[in-house]
């Protein structure tokens, strides 16, 4: 058994790709509850992920503590899709971007330019303290909607070759299968980022 980690999130998708990313590392990673529900949080207007981060995981060791969990290991996650014409909107507002307009509306918005990146921020409370790592996926808006896979805008996004020859083949986040989507991946590399400081 590898130490328990707690993650705060209502996002099947998201609870799939860090249990895959980090069950390999020792942890055994579980969705947050609370009487069989996951809590619900107040997502603060901010500028910035960090920000956001930060408040759900302040949101989260305050529920555990009510709960007498305080000193467990707890994790939260935001991410945002970062697209340069559009200054880059829709950035900490991607999930209320994407309720309203969803991604044929980004669609509609593009031009030629089409260049955009992911990042995403992982914050993690050990019991005492608390750490984050942030993570980056460059890549381009694609002409048009593809893939049943991931969640969120992965059916627009098409991140870019990567230095060690890894590529997608041109195809969507959404086109891909876990795995292969992990070797790009803005959330895996936030993870990377944040228990390489924790070694």
């Amino acid at each position: 058994m590898g130490r328990r980690l707690w993650f705060l999130t209502s996002n099947e998708g998201k609870l799939r790709e860090v249990e895959h990313h980090l069950s390999p590392l020792g942890w055994d990673v579980e969705q947050m509850k609370v009487d069989d529900k996951v809590p619900e949080v107040i997502e603060p207007q901010a500028s910035t992920l960090e920000e956001v981060a930060a408040s759900k995981l302040q949101q989260a060791v305050e529920i555990f503590k009510v709960i007498g969990k305080n000193e467990e290991a707890v994790l939260v996650e935001d991410a945002g899709l970062f697209i340069n014409a559009l200054s880059g909107f829709p950035g900490v507002y991607s999930a209320y971007t994407l309720n309203c307009i969803g991604c044929e509306g980004i669609l509609r918005l593009m031009g030629d330019e089409r260049s955009a990146h992911f990042a995403a921020v992982a914050m993690l409370w050990d019991g005492r303290n608390s750490h984050l790592g942030r993570g980056r996926c460059d890549g381009r808006i694609a002409e048009r909607s593809t893939g049943s896979e991931g969640f969120g805008f992965d059916p627009i996004f098409i991140p870019d070759d990567m230095a060690d020859g890894s590529s997608s083949g041109g195809l969507s986040f959404a086109a891909l299968p876990l795995h292969v989507k992990q070797r790009f991946s803005h959330r895996g590399d936030a993870l990377d980022d944040l228990f390489s400081r924790l070694a």
